[in-house]
């Protein structure tokens, strides 16, 4: 089996980005700022139960990982989120600890609260959309409670 070694690459890819444009990194300090407002509104949409407008910051393509169950797509978990918004948590709190942007696609990590006292951490992907905003693409997360 053929193994290509990451490492050229990795090094390849920061050589590059210290020799990208002001103008780039302009753009990907905005893209940035997008993906935080998508932590906030997805907060915010989740604690006020507004399946609609969570819905709207996933990619069609989107899958969730959550802890203790199989992978969903987006077809698949979509229909059912209205349903499960209709007792949502009284409060969410997300902190971004990390946004990457490489192009047309990012990542983001870091932790969250729930009600105060559910506190966990994630690793979401997110790809541009045909639009230019940003959609969450495959999102993993899990709590920090050995109990879950």
């Amino acid at each position: 089996m053929f193994k290509i070694n990451s490492m050229p690459l990795a090094a390849l890819a920061i050589i590059a980005a210290s020799y990208a444009p002001s103008g780039l990194l302009a753009d990907t300090a905005s893209d940035e700022a997008a993906i935080l407002e998508i932590w906030s509104t997805y907060s915010t949409a989740r604690v006020a139960g507004d399946a609609e407008t969570w819905l709207g910051l996933w990619d069609e393509e989107g899958i969730r990982m959550p802890p203790g169950r199989p992978a969903v797509d987006f077809a698949t978990f979509a229909p059912g989120t209205p349903a499960r918004f209709e007792n949502g948590p009284e409060s969410m709190r997300i902190d971004p600890e990390e946004v990457v942007v490489m192009g047309d696609w990012a990542f983001s990590r870091g932790t969250y609260t729930v009600n105060e006292s559910y506190e966990g951490k994630f690793l979401t992907i997110f790809r541009r959309q045909d639009d230019g905003s940003w959609g969450i693409y495959r999102d993993a997360f899990n709590s920090n409670s050995e109990d879950d």
